[in-house]
């Protein structure tokens, strides 16, 4: 089998328009060089045919690889099974990996998976941001992308892609069980302590777009360990945390009190939509 997917590709490799002008320019390097053996006697015309043979047999090396070859080559990892064959996978896709002219999201997909299966998870996160650079909104590698950064000890980060990919497809139960998993372990319904942290952000904001507020507004704290946490409040009635590991854009997650007894039991992404809960809003 695998001999047929190996010939499958290399037919459509040859097929393309650059790897006919490489073998073309292989066969008049060749020709070249047997041309120049028959010459030797006539020494200025070996020495003009043996140039060209130098100059044909460069020209083939510069040659960038096309998207068509770089798609190839994801097919074919897709048909080598990054589950079941991670080393050959690699193998065959790791050398591509930093070419600037790869805009193959399958191929950063189906290598985030392998080497997501050999647990090099470093380089598995790296592999699934760059295909989610280029599919920004594929439910499938957020889900893997969370995996990978649980394996690797970023759990907030985790959690994040784990909702992302929830929103894009909620009937997915694994990303569900992951939520509920990573909302335990990290304590996500726990009220963040912010009576030590410095303030650096308050404005007031409109939050509900049917009606006017009589005062939301949001405050942002920096915490001590390079993180933020941002408070959603009308007056002093608390309703909403951002929770970041970091000072960029957007959050990793928020918590929402729905019924305003002190639990923060909703759990949301960054882009997630909410308006205030009706037990915190105050109209005019």
């Amino acid at each position: 089998m695998r001999k047929i997917l190996i010939l499958t590709l290399s037919i459509l490799l040859f097929s393309h328009p650059s790897a006919r002008a490489k073998m073309a320019m292989t066969i008049h390097s060749g020709q070249a060089r047997t041309n120049s053996e028959q010459a030797r006697t006539d020494s200025g015309q070996a020495q003009t045919d043996s140039g060209q043979a130098r100059t044909d047999d460069v020209k083939p090396e510069e040659k960038e690889i096309s998207a068509f070859d770089y798609e190839a080559m994801a097919l074919l990892s897709v048909d080598l099974n990054p589950n079941e064959n991670p080393d050959e996978v690699i193998s065959l896709l790791e050398p591509y990996k930093d070419s600037e002219n790869n805009q193959s999201f399958i191929f950063y997909s189906s290598l985030g998976l392998a080497y997501k299966n050999k647990g090099r998870f470093k380089e598995a996160i790296a592999a699934y941001v760059r295909s989610l650079e280029l599919e920004p909104d594929e439910p499938a590698v957020q889900y893997y992308l969370g995996i990978a950064y649980y394996k690797n000890n970023e759990l907030p980060k985790a959690l994040r892609y784990f909702l992302k990919s929830s929103e894009q497809k909620p009937d997915h139960s694994g990303a569900k069980e992951w939520i509920d998993k990573l909302t335990k372990e990290l304590d996500i319904c726990k009220v963040p302590d912010i009576s030590n942290l410095k303030m650096v952000f308050n404005k007031k904001i409109n939050v509900n777009r049917q009606k006017p507020d009589r005062e939301s507004r949001i405050r942002i704290y920096n915490t001590l360990n390079g993180g933020r946490i941002q408070v959603l409040s009308v007056k002093d009635k608390i309703y909403s945390y951002g929770i970041d590991s970091d000072t960029k854009k957007p959050v990793d997650y928020i918590i929402i009190d729905t019924d305003g007894d002190g639990r923060f039991e909703k759990v949301i992404n960054s882009k997630g939509k909410f308006g205030v809960p009706a037990w915190a809003y105050n109209p005019k």
